[in-house]
């Protein structure tokens, strides 16, 4: 018997608790211009029908290939989908969103032709603008290539890198021995920087091929509670232990200038919108966080609004008053 070709791209999607979004997602695969793919659907263990309509287009298309397991949270399921994957590249997906028809074909088209290891994309958001599926030309799409991304970690950068996972087109070499952080909140970043601390040659194009949608019961939407301030705080030191040697001093500057300001600002504003039973116990863990912090001297005013450096000052102090 003939054995099948590998695919291209492996496409990596964990499922649960996603019933309302799960078709939209699977149907957006289908629809690729670019047809050597498989796609890894990880059922984590979801308690509503997501298993059964993940094997029911298994059963259509044989490319789709599912993996029912118990919970084990996303970062596993990413891990687990990972592990599994024979594609040349890998891509993430999250199953409460869409991706463009094209998104495939333009970003494996652009890592063959310049060689790159990893492709980073622009994104649509569902509450700020309407979702586009225009045509793309390939050979008009916009790009920059650098062998450093992470000084495209910029807020206002016209080429930039995203912190996220999914507007990224991976070698899967790439990716061998880095995985995601189990068991925690905001896996995303410190996996991007962990990736980004290779120095892949990296193609960036701002063209929008990832379609987020604002789903009520995803983590990034959770009530606010003091185990989302332990995960970025581990999530950070993850990063720190990275860039913390002198071959990445330029790096750890970049960091410290760009990236604590952006994600201390995150943890700030969770902190104040919590309810009244978790705010305090949010702030407190989040002073320890901020003494870490300073006591590798990652906390300079560089890069912060005043007004919350001297509330981060505070915190450590203990003179803050909720």
């Amino acid at each position: 018997m003939k054995e099948m070709p590998m695919p291209k791209v492996s496409v990596i999607i964990p499922c649960y608790k996603v019933e309302k979004y799960l078709r939209r997602c699977l149907d957006s695969v289908l629809a690729q211009t670019f047809a050597d793919w498989e796609a890894l659907c990880i059922d984590d263990g979801s308690p509503d029908k997501c298993g059964a309509i993940l094997d029911e287009y298994a059963k259509c298309d044989g490319r789709f290939k599912v993996i029912h397991q118990e919970n084990q949270g996303l970062s596993m399921a990413r891990n687990n989908g990972k592990n599994l994957a024979q594609g040349e590249y890998i891509y993430f997906l999250d199953s409460d969103d869409a991706i463009h028809p094209q998104l495939l074909e333009v970003a494996y088209g652009l890592a063959q032709k310049h060689n790159a290891e990893l492709v980073n994309f622009e994104y649509y958001s569902e509450n700020k603008e309407k979702f586009i599926t225009k045509y793309v030309d390939p050979n008009k799409v916009k790009f920059k290539i650098t062998s450093n991304p992470l000084f495209q970690v910029k807020r206002k950068e016209k080429y930039r890198i995203h912190f996220n996972v999914w507007t990224k087109l991976y070698k899967k070499k790439l990716l061998d021995g880095i995985d995601f952080i189990p068991k925690i909140h905001f896996e995303d970043f410190p996996h991007t920087y962990a990736v980004l601390s290779r120095r892949p040659r990296t193609v960036i194009t701002p063209a929008k091929f990832y379609y987020y949608s604002v789903n009520d019961e995803s983590i990034s939407n959770a009530k606010g509670n003091p185990q989302q301030i332990l995960d970025y705080h581990t999530g950070i030191k993850s990063v720190y232990e990275i860039y913390k040697t002198p071959e990445f001093e330029k790096e750890l500057s970049f960091l410290k200038r760009e990236f604590i300001p952006g994600i201390l600002k995150q943890q700030l504003g969770r902190c104040r919108r919590a309810d009244s039973a978790n705010q305090p116990l949010m702030f407190k863990e989040f002073a320890k966080e901020l003494m870490d912090l300073d006591s590798k001297g990652l906390l300079s005013w560089r890069g912060h609004k005043l007004t919350r450096y001297w509330t981060y000052k505070k915190l450590i102090k203990g003179t803050y008053e909720l």
